[in-house]
């Protein structure tokens, strides 16, 4: 909540839609959520609240350094596997997914 406590502090931000922020942040995101869970509903977080978004970005990108590198290292078996079809097939797939 870091982000909230500096706009509080810089008067970027009144008392009440921080404590808006932080209730729905809260009932959006709780400890029996999965990391798959959370990365689908980091994105979401600053759709109402754009204060959010310095937060969710790295969320996001982190998320799809994670995706990319085991999509690479896939890739990569497949080819030295010689399954050179299934290896651009995946490549395919998994480019289409990002748009």
């Amino acid at each position: 909540m870091t982000i909230l406590e500096e706009k509080l502090k810089r008067g970027e931000m009144d008392a009440h839609r921080c404590q808006a922020i932080a209730r729905m942040v809260l009932d959006k995101l709780h400890p029996s959520l999965t990391l798959e869970q959370i990365y689908t509903i980091a994105p979401t977080l600053d759709d109402e609240f754009s204060e959010l978004a310095g937060a969710v970005l790295p969320i996001i990108k982190e998320h799809d350094e994670k995706v990319r590198s085991i999509v690479v290292q896939h890739v990569k078996k497949l080819i030295t596997s010689g399954k050179l079809d299934e290896a651009y097939k995946t490549l395919k797939e998994a480019t289409h997914s990002k748009g």
